[in-house]
Formats: structure tokens, sequence, C-alpha cells
């Protein structure tokens, strides 16, 4: 049977399931532009709604980031327009006046991502490669929609080396739910003790331990490895054999 190893630990599982933001490619810079963009596109040019919708988001406009684990870092669009016009009600937005804002914030993501060009953190089809010739199988779990991930994995080039690829529209309840990790398990015909969950955020750890996956957390230092089964500071830090 496969063996996966981090420098710490080892783990006998037949599947490993990978996050994509922050995991395969680099968070901030494929979600900075379209978040900054978001904010700007909905406030305008209201100082003030810019600031208090960041902060709200998790966007740090001087730090060009996401913050880690915020809503704009790990959740989906769909909670991000939502707690967008909850935002928006509160200061007595109409819902017609709501409604033309999330429209140009999404126009304003679109344009971000057209212009961006994702940053991988390893060598992501040798490392899959690598896992499938020991004998695993993979699949990615992400809070992103199917559409842009079917294309990002397009670009990469590792859409065949995947045998599963479970978004955030294809299931009720995205992570922090089990319900993406319950779903890889039964189109794959395993359990949930034979998969191991890789990601760097506490929505990725919570969906493990809802599901009974063992996690790997990308980040040493990062809040997903408290409490984690084992911690990388890169993806290309894992073997198999």
């Amino acid at each position: 049977m496969p063996v996966v190893s981090t420098p710490s630990r080892s783990f006998d599982v037949d599947t490993v399931v990978f996050d994509k933001d922050g995991t395969l490619v680099d968070l901030d810079a494929v979600w900075f532009p379209p978040a900054k963009g978001w904010v700007d596109a909905v406030a305008s040019d209201d100082r003030e709604l810019t600031g208090t919708l960041a902060r709200r988001l998790g966007v740090d406009l001087d730090g060009c980031r996401l913050v880690p684990d915020s809503i704009a870092a790990a959740s989906t669009f769909e909670h991000i327009g939502n707690e967008t016009a909850d935002e928006l009600l509160g200061r007595g937005w109409s819902r017609d006046q709501i409604d033309a804002a999330l429209v140009r914030a999404a126009a304003a993501v679109d344009r971000a991502f057209d212009s961006a060009e994702p940053t991988m953190l390893a060598d992501v089809p040798a490392l899959f490669d690598h896992l499938i010739r020991s004998g695993l199988r993979l699949a990615l779990l992400t809070s992103d929609d199917r559409g842009p991930t079917l294309e990002f994995l397009d670009w990469l080039g590792a859409r065949h080396l995947l045998d599963a690829v479970v978004t955030a529209t294809d299931i009720e309840h995205p992570k922090p739910h089990p319900d993406g990790l319950r779903r890889i398990a039964a189109e794959l015909g395993t359990s949930a003790d034979r998969m191991l969950m890789i990601g760097d955020s506490v929505f990725d750890r919570q969906a493990a331990r809802a599901a009974g996956t063992w996690f790997v957390a990308v980040g040493h230092r990062s809040a997903a490895a408290r409490e984690a089964d084992a911690s990388v500071g890169c993806i290309d830090e894992l073997t198999a054999h």
C-alpha cells in the first residue's frame, strides 16, 4: 500500500486531496487583485466604506494581501456576496443599489482574473506524477467555483491527473463542512480515514476533522497547523513510496 510522508510523519492512505489556493498556488498573487477590485467596485469613492468592507472581508489593502483564514481568503463567492450585502443593508442601501454594486464587483473580479497568471508554490505536475506513480489517487477540493477551477487545471496541465474535482458549486455545504471530502470518498470508493487532506486554512482542517480525514497543514506557523496531524512548509516536501 502507498505511504505518504512529511518530514515528521507518514500516512498509510490511498488518496491525497489538495486544496487549491494557498496550497498549490500563491493565494495573494491570485486573489488580492480580484478582492481589491471587488471592494473598490462596491465602495466607489467612499473611503470609509472601502476600509470597513476591506476589514470585514479580510482584504489588507496596505499589505496587498488577504488576511489568513478570512472570508476573502478561505470562503466562497456566495459568502463574500452575502457579507457585502449585509454591510450595505446596514448602511441603508436599497436592494436595487446592492444588486447593482454586486454586479459591478463581479465584473471587476472578472477583469482582474483576465490579467492575472497563477504563481505555483511548487512543481505541481511533477509532484502529482510522483504521487500517482506511487499508487495514490489524487483529488482537488476548493472553495472556488467550478469554471475557474477547471480553467486553472487546464492552464496547469494537470486536470487529467486528478481522479476527482469538487468545488464550491458542486456541493450544498462547502468547507469547513465535510461534504466535499465525503463526496470524494464516495466517488472514489474509499473511506475518510484512507484519505489525506492537504491545505493551508483553518477551513481545510475543520473539514478534514469533521470528515475523519487525516490533515497536513501548509505553513508550519499557520493557524491551520495547530492540531494538524503534520505540517509542511511547502507541498514539495511531500514524498510517497
